[in-house]
């Protein structure tokens, strides 16, 4: 391998405007234009009260959130905190990541991208290549992952420049939706409102928590931010705000123009038909395929600095942490998702299980950082005095240990969608093993002197 790669730094190139779209992009991604509507079967007309709960746990994860990167902002910083409350447990959960990420989110959005693109342009069922029948949604999905795969190691300055452009366009679709919606809404179509019950409302709330929770892993980002214990928290804060207001907004126009079953038995272009001219519709599904690009885009951006932490401590092997000294990115960090996620696509058909797949895996880690936000007082008392955010030790251990109780709540819920529901039991499987062989992977290099204590985050 050449010293081009090896010599290599992250850049600084990120500012807060762009990382808050950075972060509305890793919150508005497939999941609204496709989650929304599998959700929507769980609970009926009560979607968006299950999106106010499915909220609940990363308001309250705010908090620790702001405090941790105004003090240490790091690259991976969900392993980097994790490690320093469980290094086991971080090793367990980046592997849990890694199959959360390429195995479950990349492939949800970039699919979901493809069935927007494919309503916009038609072209057929598919075609056989190499021996292999793949369909157009396939191959779409597939090229869309390569090509930003392409983007993310030419730069981070031209990465968030993309994603920069790309949000905007979202954005504004999002609330077109919303101002020509909105007067479309009956009231008739919310009654009865708790079409699943209770047990359909909590289940619907777990299944969108990654429409919010995806933005708390914009702090992945954290050597390649400008000013980033300032930044990181704003772009945080402010981004989760705005798109929760939006998606409460939209979901009630999903269910409220036409009634929930319409919308259940398809996506957000399927309410969306019904009230808007046919150039806004057009427009429309353009912004739903910016919502899977922008996703699939920052997916793959953390997922390969993942990749690169993790082989920095040993975990993988060295070649997943060079760092190309020409573009100042993990070529080969991003090659593994890259792998990964095509694969997936190409033998995993069930939507609603990558979602899943996704959630859990987020759950999973941010529960880590949750745990170790709780102890910050205690055992990192030079940490919690550097926040530029003085809450008091109390409002941190609360804040922290409910929003990890209630993930760890959505958790059990997801692996009972997997189980009994979609009857995708392998899912779970994969899961276990994840979390198994970290765990075998960390004490066994331990157990051979190769596992160092973690660096002070300071």
């Amino acid at each position: 391998m050449s010293n081009t790669e090896t010599q290599g730094t992250l850049k600084k190139e990120l500012g807060l405007l762009v990382l808050i779209f950075l972060m509305i992009g890793l919150n508005v991604g497939g999941s609204l234009f496709s989650l929304t509507s599998i959700a929507a079967r769980q609970t009926g007309p009560a979607l968006f009260i299950a999106q106010i709960l499915s909220a609940i746990p990363v308001l309250l994860a705010l908090i620790p959130y702001m405090i941790l990167t105004s003090s240490v902002p790091k690259t991976a910083a969900s392993y980097q905190y994790a490690k320093n409350f469980s290094y086991p447990m971080a090793v367990a959960g980046v592997m849990v990541l890694l199959v959360a990420m390429p195995l479950g989110g990349l492939p949800f959005f970039a699919i979901t991208n493809a069935e927007y693109f494919l309503q916009l342009v038609p072209l057929g069922t598919g075609i056989d290549m190499l021996g292999f029948s793949l369909t157009w949604v396939q191959i779409i999905a597939i090229l869309t992952i390569i090509f930003f795969y392409i983007v993310n190691v030419i730069g981070i300055k031209l990465a968030g420049q993309i994603e920069f452009f790309m949000t905007g366009l979202l954005l504004l679709a999002m609330v077109l939706f919303v101002v020509f919606g909105l007067p479309a809404v009956k009231a008739q179509n919310f009654s009865p409102l708790f079409t699943g019950g209770a047990l359909g409302l909590v289940v619907a709330a777990a299944l969108s928590y990654t429409l919010l929770a995806g933005g708390l892993f914009g702090i992945e980002l954290g050597d390649e931010v400008k000013d980033a214990k300032k930044t990181i928290p704003r772009a945080l804060v402010i981004s989760v705000f705005v798109v929760l207001i939006l998606y409460i907004l939209i979901e009630i126009v999903a269910v409220g123009v036409a009634d929930w079953k319409t919308f259940a038995a398809g996506k957000l272009f399927t309410p969306a038909r019904v009230f808007m001219p046919d150039w806004l519709y057009t427009f429309f599904i353009f912004g739903g395929i910016m919502a899977c690009v922008t996703t699939v885009h920052a997916v793959l951006t953390i997922s390969g600095r993942f990749a690169m932490k993790f082989a920095e401590d040993g975990f993988f092997p060295p070649i997943f942490k060079k760092i190309n000294k020409r573009f100042g990115t993990p070529i080969w960090g991003l090659t593994l998702p890259l792998v990964l996620s095509i694969l997936t696509i190409l033998l995993v058909k069930d939507l609603a299980v990558l979602a899943a797949m996704l959630n859990f895996g987020l759950l999973f880690m941010v529960s880590l950082v949750l745990l170790f936000a709780y102890n910050l007082p205690k055992k990192h008392p030079e940490i919690f005095a550097k926040s530029r955010y003085k809450f008091t030790p109390t409002v941190l251990k609360i804040t922290a240990l409910s929003a990890a109780i209630l993930n760890i709540f959505f958790m059990l819920l997801l692996c009972y969608m997997i189980l009994f529901q979609s009857k995708q039991q392998w899912a779970v499987g994969l899961f276990a093993i994840a979390i198994i062989a970290g765990l075998i992977l960390y004490f066994t290099r331990k157990k051979l002197g190769l596992v160092k204590k973690p660096e002070s985050l300071i």
